[in-house]
């Protein structure tokens, strides 16, 4: 893959030296290669605001355990497709770094909630025994599409808890707008790249359908901030 990336550098380079626009091809090749690494650097921190707001905050107030504990569980499975089916490491990087710091947030919120051990001591347990399982070969390649399917169903379940929790409390408590919007332009950009790279129909399905709920959270974040400002705005009015 190294090895076509260097070709299609080389091809570009040498159309815009003779002065005219590489191929199509080239051109969506680059680009693909391009998004997949700044959408791996990005992930690298894309939850730190999250991480910084529950430290800045000490308090879980407005965030679903529930949803950050099943997105734990599609990042791993979103890891492990990538894996097994030999994709780019470009392709799927995010998913692990991205677990990784989901699984920081979820300790904090496990502390700020005083969340019971057992609970806490089940979904390490889980998230353990599915890397293991990948790893040590017990998960079969032909079983990654299906897998993946079914990250979907999961994916929507992480989400419509914390959608329903907002609408509720016609409030987003912690959650942090910057992490939103960069996992929006990162679905968006993912729909691209899973489909340049041959990611499969299962990858791009998950991507499109994240894309929504996303936006959904997303536009949450940004009508009930509005409306708490307006809110506290009448009220400095009246005193």
């Amino acid at each position: 893959m190294a090895d076509a990336t260097l070709v299609m550098l080389r091809a570009s380079v040498e159309a815009l030296s003779q002065g005219k626009l590489p191929e199509p091809a080239v051109l969506k090749f680059l680009l693909s290669k391009g998004l997949g690494y700044g959408i791996l650097a990005a992930s690298s921190v894309i939850k730190v605001p999250q991480i910084l707001a529950l430290m800045k905050s000490k308090s879980a107030e407005g965030l679903a355990g529930l949803s950050f504990e099943l997105e734990n569980i599609c990042f791993t499975i979103h890891a492990s497709y990538g894996y097994l089916l030999g994709l780019p490491i470009n392709s799927y990087g995010e998913a692990a770094l991205m677990l990784a710091q989901n699984t920081v947030l979820l300790g904090l919120m496990y502390k700020y909630s005083r969340t019971s051990p057992a609970r806490v001591l089940a979904m390490a347990a889980l998230n353990i025994s599915m890397i293991y399982a990948v790893l040590s070969g017990m998960v079969q390649k032909s079983q990654a599409q299906s897998m993946y399917d079914m990250n979907n169903l999961i994916v929507t379940a992480a989400r419509v808890p914390q959608i329903m929790k907002n609408y509720k409390a016609s409030s987003t408590g912690q959650l942090s707008v910057v992490a939103f919007v960069a996992n929006v332009l990162g679905c968006m950009a993912r729909i691209f790249t899973s489909y340049q790279d041959g990611a499969g129909i299962a990858m791009i399905r998950g991507f499109v359908l994240g894309l929504i709920l996303n936006a959904t959270i997303m536009a949450q974040i940004l009508y009930y901030g509005r409306r708490s400002k307006s809110g506290k705005q009448a009220d400095k009015k009246l005193e």
